[in-house]
């Protein structure tokens, strides 16, 4: 068996080098498709699919609160109380182990005199790391007793790379003390290099124990035990033998002894087992149907490879019919005929994977150049790692199946052996002549139609979206301050800030300034509030929803051109002595008070000490908050001096070139306190191209390539089956301009072939485009319809193209010499 194996390779690699064109074509058809799909996988990957880098990581489930929907558009409010998952971590007995964790933002600083930066963390149970099964590459992780009492264990373990870059990854580094969050804490231990966190886009600097996180918050010891506050992720892993199903079962009985035992927090919440996947797909928000989206276009691209290829197998099966006829004459079987067939199509798809593996580690290269503005850390890791590697192989494998098959099986059907050896080619029914080939030409072409299609749809549909994101983009400064860092209280910050804004507009060229805790499309930070709603009808079993808000001064909304439609904005005399007062935009608006005036109506602010009310004051206008792709999303402006943080960004509004600003501010920022660190300053422009611009263009771009891979392709395709069907009918040609057939007439026969194929798949894909289209207004709802604009721009073009891959087999059988076609057998 091995033996006829290895001789089928020495054939088929024999076959192929006296046939280099055919073969470079073929290659390179694979290669296309197969390296879109790996570079669409790796991008898949690093959005959604890689699990976590643990140890037996299927076992690990997501434990998550059912809950009202928070905020529609933006995700539902998953999260447990600490109190909530004691519980269940000791009354549940299908998981090995249950852990729970947070993610903080925290100032970081080696020593007590180096300066402060803002670093991203996570505070975990005391269990985290045992239970996902981890060792540790330096010391050791935490002890249970460690997370018991809150604030009496400052112990940190460092992630991996923080050990390397920060300590230069020195072994003494155990024992010694460092600032987190102003406060001294010991080093115990450093994660492993493989594990990158809990999160794809989220990869902490360090790791904490939950009984750490009131200290590190500026809160009270017992405000960890405060059923009612929701803020931790849970993960298990099941026991050996337990179904996921066993396992929400139990938890569903035990949401319910909880509502019992504390109705005042817990009515209406119940607990879900989900996987970790389901639990990734929600937490990835708009970006998980973007991935797969781009992952269903690369398969397209493949499977118009797959029908090139196929149909360059077909069309040359007729030369090699004597061949083929000769091996079944002599015994060979046609399993055994198919066997090598197929076999060379392996060495083909061989072939094109390594090509197109090579073509895949260039796209991920380009996707690894991605911008993404992020102070703290927020990053999208991209890589041709061993399991895209494996993902192309086995793509290639299947590709060399799917474009061999059918053409093996009619090369080895031959109706005629007698026939196929006296004259090298066997006489097929009418009915097969060349149906098969036109069918594949034809599919590829309406695959085109629909990659190019979608292609304009999402050009077309984000330009308008950037060209709209409701804020100013242009000649704005942005600089983000944490006097926290410089270990500020309130009264120090709130003087600090004061000083900044009026100094700053006393420079030339500003013309206005403000102030805001969360930047539209900032990627850093979310600053969610709950809230009850006054005279809004909550659904059954709801008690608040959430939604997202900022705290911003009276010159924010000037500075960013928000425009108010309603009502008046926030103004400096909203002070903590005021009653409190809040803007809402048009969504929030029309979601909570449809048909109403929303000035004058009041929200509960539930996570708020003493849960205080707010007076709607004005309305703002819609923009784009959390992604540029987003459909309407509610957002909530609350007063900056009644609602007080330490972080906030200054925002610089200028009538001149934004950078230039920069140095003064800089001298600013100096002579109030050369102690205050400034975590950055840039301009709108990088910003708005780091979280917006740059991501959605390049997207674009990619699927643009996709659509024009596919149309090369085609092209191709149509060229081979119209040169094969001139090559078929060199005879009837030649006969036909014997008796008088002017050149003209034979060209526009063979153009005419070409136009038919291409109409066909022109209406195929016109339809497929269609649905194509639905699909797509459900994953951007404020795109629109693929309009008549789209196909006015798409079809002509690729007629266009497509009767130009004809015109050059059809003019070289309009100059066919006719008493060499009427020789020809």
């Amino acid at each position: 068996m091995i033996e006829s194996m290895l001789q089928d390779l020495k054939h088929g690699a024999r076959m192929l080098v006296k046939n280099p064109g055919f073969t470079l074509v073929a290659i390179a058809s694979f290669a296309i498709g197969v390296g879109a799909n790996a570079a669409m996988f790796s991008l898949a990957d690093g959005l959604v699919l890689r699990p976590l880098q643990v140890p037996q990581a299927s076992d690990i489930v997501a434990v998550s609160a059912i809950a009202p929907r928070a905020n529609e558009g933006f995700g539902s409010n998953r999260l447990l109380s600490y109190p909530d998952y004691v519980d269940l971590r000791d009354r549940a007995q299908s998981f090995e182990g249950l852990i729970a964790y947070a993610v903080r933002v925290a100032s970081f600083a080696t020593s007590r005199d180096q300066p402060a930066q803002s670093r991203l963390g996570l505070v975990v149970s005391g269990n985290f790391f045992d239970v996902l099964h981890l060792q540790p590459a330096l010391g050791r992780f935490f002890r249970p007793d460690e997370d018991r009492v809150p604030g009496r264990d400052a112990v940190i373990v460092l992630a991996y790379e923080t050990w390397a870059d920060q300590f230069a990854a020195d072994p003494a580094v155990i024992g010694r003390q460092m600032r987190l969050g102003g406060l001294d804490f010991t080093v115990i231990g450093v994660a492993p290099e493989s594990f990158s966190g809990m999160h794809l886009a989220l990869p902490p600097s360090y790791y904490v124990p939950i009984a750490m996180s009131p200290p590190l918050d500026g809160q009270p010891a017992e405000s960890l035990q405060r059923r009612a506050v929701r803020g931790l992720d849970v993960r298990g892993r099941l026991k050996a033998g337990v179904s996921l199903e066993q396992a929400r079962e139990e938890t569903r009985l035990i949401a319910r002894a909880l509502e019992e035992s504390y109705p005042d927090t817990n009515r209406n919440y119940g607990l879900l087992v989900r996987t970790a996947f389901d639990a990734r797909l929600e937490e990835r928000g708009p970006s998980a149907p973007s991935a797969f989206m781009l992952m269903t276009l690369a398969l397209l691209v493949l499977l118009v490879a797959c029908a090139n290829v196929a149909g360059l197998l077909m069309s040359r099966a007729p030369a090699r019919e004597r061949e083929l006829a000769l091996r079944l004459a002599v015994g060979g079987g046609r399993m055994r005929v198919t066997r090598q067939l197929i076999t060379e199509s392996v060495l083909l798809a061989a072939g094109g994977a390594a090509l197109g593996l090579a073509l895949g580690y260039g796209a991920v290269a380009v996707f690894q150049t991605l911008p993404l503005v992020s102070d703290i850390g927020v990053r999208l890791t991209f890589e041709l790692d061993r399991r895209a590697i494996v993902f192309g192989i086995v793509l290639a494998a299947l590709s060399a199946l799917l474009s061999s098959l059918v053409p093996a099986w009619r090369a080895t059907h031959t109706t005629d052996l007698a026939q196929a050896l006296r004259h090298g080619r066997a006489r097929l029914p009418r009915h097969s002549r060349l149906w098969g080939r036109n069918g594949l030409v034809a599919a590829q072409v309406a695959l085109s139609l629909m990659l190019i299609t979608v292609t304009v749809f999402l050009a077309r549909a984000f330009e308008a979206e950037l060209g709209r994101p409701g804020f100013r983009t242009e000649r704005i400064l942005l600089a983000n301050f944490e006097p926290s860092l410089a270990r500020y209280d309130a009264a120090r910050t709130a003087s600090f800030y004061t000083q900044l804004k009026e100094q700053t507009r006393a420079l030339p060229g500003v013309t206005s300034v403000g102030m805001s805790s969360v930047m539209p499309l900032n990627q850093d930070y979310r600053d969610p509030v709950i809230v009850v709603p006054e005279g809004f009808q909550l659904p059954s079993g709801t008690e608040n929803v959430i939604v997202l808000s900022s705290r911003i001064d009276e010159g924010y909304l000037g500075a960013m051109s928000i425009p108010l439609v309603d009502g008046r904005g926030i103004q400096a005399g909203d002070t903590a002595d005021t009653p409190r007062v809040a803007l809402v935009n048009q969504a929030m608006a029309a979601r909570f008070w449809p048909g109403q005036n929303a000035i004058g109506k009041r929200v509960r602010l539930v996570n708020r000490a003493e849960q205080p009310s707010a007076e709607i004051v004005g309305v703002t206008a819609d923009g784009k908050y959390n992604s540029i792709g987003e459909g309407p999303t509610a957002w909530m402006y609350l007063a900056q001096r009644q609602d007080p943080g330490s972080r906030s960004t200054l925002v610089i509004a200028l009538n001149g070139a934004s950078a230039a600003a920069a140095p003064a501010l800089r001298r600013i920022v100096q002579e109030i306190d050369p102690n205050m660190p400034i975590t950055s300053v840039r301009t709108m422009e990088d910003f708005y191209f780091g979280n917006a611009t740059g991501i959605v263009r390049t997207l674009t771009a990619v699927t643009g390539a996709m659509g024009l891979l596919a149309l090369v392709l085609a092209v191709v395709g149509l060229y081979g089956l119209v040169a094969y069907a001139v090559a078929r009918r060199t005879r009837e040609i030649g006969i036909r301009m014997a008796v008088g057939a002017p050149s003209s007439s034979v060209l526009r026969m063979v153009l005419r072939h070409g136009l038919v194929l291409s109409a066909s798949g022109v209406a195929v894909g016109v339809v497929g485009s269609a649905a194509a289209g639905n699909l797509l207004r459900a994953i951007f709802p404020a795109a629109g319809a693929i309009d008549l604009a789209t196909y006015l721009l798409v079809v002509p073009l690729l007629i266009a193209v497509t009767l130009f891959a004809a015109y050059f087999p059809a003019r070289r059988a309009a100059r066919i010499d006719p008493l060499l076609a009427l020789r020809q057998e």
